[in-house]
Order: C-alpha cells, then sequence, then structure tokens
C-alpha cells in the first residue's frame, strides 16, 4: 500500500514537472557575453532548434536595470530563423557613447532575444514566445585581461553571526558557481 502511494506520488511530481518543461525554439550559442573595448562588435549565434517551424527573433541590449540602452545594439532586431537553421546576431558598440561608461571596471548588460512562434492557423490556441537573457559583460581597453589574470582568487571570504559575506576587489564581475567552507 505505501510503495502504491509512494509510486503515484512520484510519477505525479514527474508528470507535473515534465507538463513544465517547454524548451525554447531559438537558442543562443552561448551562456554569457564579454565584449572587450577594442572589439567593435561581437558575433552571436542563434539557433532555431525547431524542426518544422521558422521564428522570428527580436533581439536587444538593456542596462543592469533592464532598460534599453543605446551604447550597444543588437543588429538586427529582428530576423526570421528558418526550421533548423542559424543566424547570427551581431552587438555593436555605439562609440561616442561607449566611451561614457566606467573606465575602470565591467559595466554589465543584458542581451535578450525573444522567439516568436508564427501564427496558429488553429482556433484557441495558447502561443507563448520564449525569451532568453544572457549577461553581457562591456570591458573597458584599461582593464583588459591577461591569460596569466586569474580575479576569481582575489576574492575574500568574511563569516560573521552566521552569514558569509564575498568581497571582490577587481574591477571583473565574477559568477560564483559553487561556494563551500570547512568545518
Amino acid at each position: 500500500m505505501k510503495n502504491s502511494r509512494r509510486s503515484r506520488v512520484i510519477l505525479l511530481a514527474l508528470a507535473a514537472a515534465w507538463s513544465q518543461y517547454s524548451p525554447a525554439a531559438v537558442n543562443v550559442d552561448r551562456t554569457r557575453i564579454i565584449m572587450d573595448a577594442p572589439q567593435k562588435t561581437v558575433a552571436i549565434t542563434l539557433n532555431n532548434d525547431d524542426k518544422t517551424t521558422p521564428f522570428l527573433a527580436q533581439s536587444w541590449v538593456t542596462d543592469a536595470d533592464g532598460v534599453r540602452t543605446d551604447a550597444l545594439m543588437a543588429l538586427p532586431p529582428l530576423q526570421r530563423i528558418d526550421a533548423g537553421q542559424k543566424s547570427q546576431v551581431r552587438i555593436t558598440q555605439v562609440r561616442g557613447l561607449t566611451d561614457k561608461l566606467p573606465q575602470d571596471r565591467e559595466t554589465l548588460f543584458w542581451f535578450n532575444v525573444r522567439g516568436v512562434p508564427p501564427k496558429s492557423e488553429d482556433d484557441n490556441v495558447l502561443q507563448l514566445a520564449m525569451q532568453s537573457q544572457l549577461k553581457l559583460f562591456y570591458r573597458p581597453k584599461a582593464i583588459i585581461r591577461s591569460s596569466s589574470d586569474q580575479p576569481e582568487r582575489k576574492l575574500t571570504a568574511e563569516r560573521n553571526a552566521g552569514h558569509l559575506t564575498l568581497r571582490n576587489p577587481t574591477p571583473y564581475y565574477i559568477t560564483v558557481a559553487w561556494l563551500g567552507a570547512d568545518r
């Protein structure tokens, strides 16, 4: 009886989790973007992983607060990607505007891509436009990293009253994927 009940609960949980799974048709070829100041553009590859349906890919750049920015532009901002095909978006600096960004540290932006499906011919269909958002780091010329730099080694941790505080004295954004403590 207990095993039967447990099996039903597990099956229900798996069904609920599977129903939430919906892969995006338009995917990006990376998880983050670093744009060094000397680069005028960075090319990003978009893949339409749907084997039968073309999608529109809408791309734009926002600042760290989610407000559209003029310092970096995604070109083309809208394009059709046929089923199973790839395309590119170029993120381009707008000189004069990127010169006004901090020159002593990285600036965080967001690169956004929305995959828009074609209008369905069926009635009563709910269609969703899936959106991906990637971190985009603009790195000024004054802090271009060499291959020997290891800014992650400069992080310091401090434990106070059950809280752990990380301090980053570097001009780089650092993503912490795992953190552990000796006991």
